[in-house]
């Protein structure tokens, strides 16, 4: 087993906020408003964001009792480790690093996205083909400006790392919900109906959908649970505890508000279902022109924050499982000054800087695959709770979900999982493409493990 030193960030609760809240809240909500809303119409959307937040929520509370219970970096890996053993954990981690890493070329992707949109005069060379897709010059470079900058705050990590994502969560907080306020004050209430259309759309079929996407609306709350042994001395584990729950509650009521805000500035059937709807009705407001690169700027801001954080997640997936001797030794080493290894910073950078060539084509490939990564951690995490609770039996120090909530979670977890693997399914119409990956990453991995295996043996 590898020997690393703790990480190191005295991490406050206002801190805390910004990483799960941060980290949860990305570009969707200024991309795909439109369509959420043409789906389910205002009401139907809604509803969709309030189930799911209720479920992801009931999961994150199971987050936290066992982040109390295992107060060590790792999320899911660590989790599963104590709870089902070697083999399970380091496939769970193994998907979960794969999965977040997958999240920064995304949000490496929709950053170039804005940026275009920001400066649609900036000239630009079309380089090849790639998913279905033009692959630009630009598009590669401003992700590759962004990758290094996001790498080298986590390898400083500690109180630089958690400052910059803090400054970048409170400032985009600030400025969306400003816009929003501006368009709930200058909006008709008409134009909200019907709220709950019966046909074209159906509410439900829309408000269920949303709900199923809502596994990957609302993950980042993890980066609460990674960041457990950063956080400051002075923090008790019920303080945690809510403000995990907390981040998912704040980040399904933003959404809730997004929704609203975008239909009520002009009747919602009208809205540009494929476009950036809330770009596009912060037009309509007084000074529109202005408020518009304003708004593109705000989602910028939130696209460099999510990015972080889900680089910090992958980066903290790998620190555990070379800890545990299942990632090659040489991973762990040249830690900076907050306990962070940089072989591990480099590996992420290097796959998101490659994965920048897949392009915007490959968003939808990238998505499923993150999704069913992650649902899969909730549920073997949801379900593992109980049978560790079982194995340890009360504990002063632990703050206990609600039994009820556990239920929920589990239950909740198992159905996202199950839709998870359906929707692709049904939307590709046959074997879609992320059916593809997920053999080939594991198979991957087993060779991984088989080779670490023998390693452990031939150094005892």
């Amino acid at each position: 087993m590898a020997e690393a030193p703790a990480l190191k960030g005295n991490i406050g609760r206002f801190q805390l906020f910004a990483f799960g809240f941060g980290s949860i809240i990305g570009s969707s909500w200024c991309v795909l408003a439109g369509s959420w809303i043409a789906s389910a119409g205002p009401g139907g959307a809604v509803i969709g964001f309030a189930l799911g937040g209720i479920v992801v929520a009931c999961i994150g509370a199971c987050y936290a009792e066992l982040t109390s219970r295992l107060p060590v970096t790792g999320g899911e890996f660590t989790f599963v480790l104590h709870v089902f053993g070697r083999g399970l954990a380091f496939y769970v981690g193994w998907f979960i690093a794969f999965a977040w890493i997958l999240v920064t070329i995304f949000e490496g992707l929709a950053i170039a996205w804005l940026f275009e949109r920001l400066n649609t005069g900036v000239p630009d060379v079309a380089l090849y083909t790639a998913a279905g897709t033009i692959v630009t010059r630009n598009q590669l470079i401003i992700g590759c400006i962004g990758a290094p900058v996001i790498a080298l705050l986590n390898y400083r990590g500690g109180q630089v790392l958690a400052r910059f994502h803090s400054l970048f969560t409170y400032i985009f907080i600030s400025g969306a919900l400003a816009m929003v306020a501006l368009m709930l004050s200058h909006g008709a209430p008409a134009n909200l109906a019907p709220l709950l259309p019966a046909q074209n759309p159906v509410w439900w079929e829309g408000a269920a959908a949303i709900f199923a996407n809502c596994a990957f609306l609302l993950c980042g709350f993890q980066a609460v649970s990674h960041v457990v042994e950063e956080k400051s001395a002075r923090l008790p584990f019920s303080t945690l505890f809510r403000i995990l729950v907390l981040t998912v509650v704040a980040a399904a009521a933003f959404y809730c508000v997004v929704v609203t805000g975008t239909a009520i500035m002009m009747p919602w059937q009208n809205l540009p279902s494929h476009s950036l709807a809330f770009v596009e009705v912060t037009r309509l407001l007084p000074g529109g022109q202005v408020l518009v690169p304003l708004v593109l700027l705000i989602a910028i801001l939130s696209l460099l924050k999510t990015w972080n954080g889900c680089f910090l997640m992958a980066s903290r997936t790998l620190i555990a499982l070379t800890r545990e001797g299942l990632m090659p030794a040489w991973m762990n080493k040249w830690h900076g000054r907050s306990g962070v290894p940089a072989p591990i910073v480099l590996v992420i950078f290097v796959i998101n800087v490659a994965g920048l060539g897949l392009g915007r084509g490959a968003v939808g490939a990238l998505v499923d695959a993150i999704t069913i990564s992650l649902v899969f951690g909730y549920a073997i995490c949801c379900i593992g709770l109980p049978v560790l609770r079982k194995r340890q039996g009360a504990r002063a120090d632990v703050v206990a979900a609600p039994s009820w909530v556990v239920v929920a979670g589990v239950i909740g977890a198992v159905v996202m999982a199950v839709l998870a693997v359906v929707m692709p399914l049904v939307a590709a119409g046959g074997w879609p493409p992320v059916f593809w990956i997920f053999p080939a990453w594991t198979a991957i991995g087993t060779i991984v493990l088989l080779a670490m295996r023998k390693t452990t043996r031939e150094l005892s």
